[in-house]
């Protein structure tokens, strides 16, 4: 048998060597658990509850939402906006020019593009006059 195969150097390639961390991208479509970095990352993220407010709170988000539609005033708005895939959301704060009002859905809507059901308004404060 010929012991001479053992000796012979490694075959010199005429592309350049490719990084390891190259070479494990080529099979990274065989990954065993797509999606699941995602996954842990999303059940990471914190939402909140949406606090209840009173009827007295309720009643003076109302008279700012009248003297705002009255006087198509710019405002800074505290609401809460649910979360597209999990349960609770977040509380937004914004400041927006007021467009209109659709009172069939109780909604307001913003020069921004924005629209903010009034039940999900936490605060509000005028800030033209």
């Amino acid at each position: 048998m010929d012991e001479r195969w053992y000796t012979m150097d490694r075959p010199k390639s005429k592309y350049p060597k490719m990084s390891m961390s190259d070479r494990a991208a080529q099979f990274a479509p065989f990954a065993a658990l797509t999606g699941h970095k995602e996954a842990v990352i999303e059940q990471g993220r914190i939402t909140q509850e949406k606090r209840i407010i009173s009827n007295e709170e309720k009643l003076e988000i109302n008279e700012k939402i009248v003297e705002m539609v009255k006087l198509k005033l710019k405002c800074r708005i505290i609401y809460f906006e649910k979360d597209r895939t999990k349960s609770g959301g977040q509380y937004m704060e914004s400041v927006l020019s007021f467009k209109r009002l659709d009172e069939l859905n109780k909604t307001l809507f913003f020069k921004e593009n924005i629209q903010i059901q009034i039940e999900d308004i936490v605060d509000i404060e005028i800030l033209e006059h």
